[in-house]
């Protein structure tokens, strides 16, 4: 491992932070480390010595006995560069191991990207948590939607093309809300998930603050019947190519209009001019995370794929 080095930080300052070597996700960057758990973490970091760049990172923060990557976002785990060696990632998962240990935990649980977002990395880091004693805790399944030049409404099954020509033919409108009233949209999704008996996975005054610090990353698209708001979704740019469908809401007077599908195909249309590779539409998954069955049917009605997202566990 001569060319390589590991670097441990507790909290650490931004400007103290190892450069990544290549456009990373947004949930490891320490922005977003920083609004989790009040930034208390632990990152590891493993350095080429001749560029001093990071080609491997991980964050994980203490709950209780227990280091969690991460503890408030979607995901965390082990985010690494293609050129880094294998000997290289199973010194780097030792170390990360070691550390969480010595932070007091008993187990270390992370919690990977989906597969589609990088799945030549997924499977070398499957093959390497196996190899050294993790088990695998949970497995789900995210449905996206690919970009291309091809047109949305092509690829959706009929019943939704037809509820996509009553929405048009109803003249609701879809728009990018480039400078959203926050309070509004806060307001909105709190409304009608209470509405529809749905508890709000995020508390208000959290998704307040990433809306506030996250305006370029944490997207607000909309549909409105006039001057009303009928439905709209927080989508997270978690990279440069890569939308994730974060926290969509839809007024249940519109149910029979099923304003949502025009949402998507909007979003679709954004993330075509805008280079968006992949489209996330989330899990499928209710507040006990159990799955829900319509929900799936509905992604997959839009033409969504399937991709699994492991979460690992160790104990130590």
């Amino acid at each position: 491992m001569a060319n390589y080095t590991f670097l441990l930080q507790y909290s650490p300052q931004p400007d103290t932070i190892p450069t990544f070597c290549q456009p990373g996700f947004l949930f490891n960057e320490v922005q977003h480390l920083n609004q989790q758990s009040g930034g208390e973490f632990y990152l590891l970091s493993a350095l080429h010595q001749e560029t001093k760049q990071a080609e491997a990172r991980c964050s994980f923060f203490m709950a209780h006995t227990q280091a969690i990557s991460p503890i408030a976002a979607p995901f965390g785990s082990i985010e690494f560069t293609a050129a880094l060696p294998d000997a290289a990632l199973d010194q780097f998962i030792l170390v990360l191991t070691d550390a969480a240990r010595q932070a007091g935990a008993t187990h270390l649980r992370l919690v990977n990207y989906p597969h589609c977002y990088a799945a030549w990395q997924t499977d070398r880091l499957i093959q390497a948590l196996l190899t050294y004693g993790f088990t695998l805790a949970e497995r789900n399944q995210t449905f996206f939607l690919p970009v291309d030049n091809r047109l949305f409404e092509n690829s959706i099954v009929p019943a939704e093309q037809r509820r996509l020509r009553k929405c048009r033919k109803a003249n609701f409108t879809f728009a990018h809300w480039q400078t959203p009233v926050i309070a509004e949209v806060v307001e909105f999704i709190q409304n009608t998930r209470q509405q529809q008996g749905y508890p709000l996975t995020i508390c208000a005054d959290r998704l307040t603050g990433l809306l506030h610090e996250f305006p370029d990353q944490f997207v607000v698209f909309s549909v409105h019947n006039g001057p009303q708001l009928i439905a709209l979704t927080i989508a997270v740019r978690v990279r440069h190519d890569i939308l994730y469908n974060f926290m969509p809401a839809s007024d249940p007077a519109y149910n029979s209009f099923s304003p949502m599908v025009l949402l998507i195909a909007g979003i679709y249309g954004y993330c075509q001019q805008q280079k968006i590779q992949l489209f996330d539409l989330g899990m499928a998954l209710d507040s006990n995370r159990q799955l829900k069955p319509g929900l799936m049917r509905f992604k997959r009605n839009l033409g969504a794929q399937e991709s699994p997202k492991f979460v690992f566990e160790k104990a130590l």
